[in-house]
């Protein structure tokens, strides 16, 4: 059944603030951490939240807008697709955050429909610490799939500059099941074998998420080892990830400003698994 496209504008409100604790901080900034690798020293005393924990104290809000049955998404068959995250301001444990979520927008497509979910995150004294847009697609069975012409074949791709910096990590082979106790987000195709083989996939997949958490952290140690220089990050999924993975980030900076950079992640098999990724640095007050 396709979306309810009445329900475009769509305010979620009035949800229950969530308080950020020391240890919730902490438990997300391990679980964002790849095999073998330390937490980014900005962390360790767990007096600054990571960035990407805004996903944590949003998912309430975001779960709202999936599971509003007047809205009719099918769990089994939606991708998360893109996902772009502006960090206003530091996190700090003891903020008491409250997150508003809407429906931006709800598009068809050939394959399936487009959902744009869009959150913005308070704390206790009214400031923005967070503004996300989620882009996620719900596929349609292929039988139903819009016909269309061949494909017409891309022009052949510039040659790639050189990195400006490159990062491996490995995916931990309980990388998902920590990611899901601290973010919220237990899926079951991101702990259930089972579950994920139903939805067509070779096995439990990384949350998208905390890829993007990865490549937040390469960029940050990139820009001095500070996670506040990151002012904004974006970033299409385009490939599941799986436990043992190995991961590289790739930055190039951009031609036009030096405070911006091109991301992508591929897996050990040069394949994207992160794709147009951008991430653009604060300016210093």
């Amino acid at each position: 059944m396709a979306l309810n496209q009445q329900l475009i504008g769509k305010v979620y409100k009035d949800m229950p603030p969530i308080t950020v604790t020391r240890e919730a901080a902490l438990a997300f900034a391990a679980a964002t951490t790849g095999d073998g690798d330390e937490v980014l020293e900005a962390y360790r005393d767990g007096s600054l939240v990571p960035p990407m924990f805004g996903v944590s104290f949003s998912f309430g809000v975001f779960g709202a807008v999936l599971f509003d049955p007047a809205l009719r998404v099918d769990m089994m068959r939606l991708l998360h697709g893109e996902q772009t995250m502006h960090f206003d301001a530091a996190v700090r444990p003891g903020d008491v955050i409250t997150t508003v979520g809407t429906v931006e927008a709800v598009v068809a497509k050939s394959t399936g429909e487009l959902l744009e979910v869009g959150l913005t995150s308070t704390n206790q004294r009214g400031e923005v610490l967070l503004r996300c847009k989620s882009g996620l697609f719900i596929r349609l069975p292929r039988s139903l799939h819009t016909k269309k012409g061949p494909p017409t074949p891309p022009p052949p791709a510039p040659p790639s500059p050189p990195p400006s910096f490159s990062r491996a990590i490995r995916v931990a082979a309980d990388q998902s099941r920590r990611y899901a106790d601290a973010s919220g987000d237990r899926n079951p195709i991101h702990l259930d074998n089972e579950v994920a083989a139903q939805a067509g996939l070779p096995g439990i997949i990384l949350h998208g998420l905390c890829s993007m958490a990865f490549a937040h952290n390469a960029v940050a140690e990139h820009w001095g080892g500070d996670p506040l220089a990151v002012a904004s990050l974006a970033v299409r999924f385009q490939r599941p990830v799986l436990m043992g993975d190995t991961l590289t980030v790739a930055g190039v900076s951009s031609g036009s400003s030096p405070e911006a950079l091109s991301l992508t992640m591929t897996n050990q098999e040069d394949m994207v698994v992160l794709g147009q990724g951008e991430a653009t640095r604060r300016n210093p007050s």
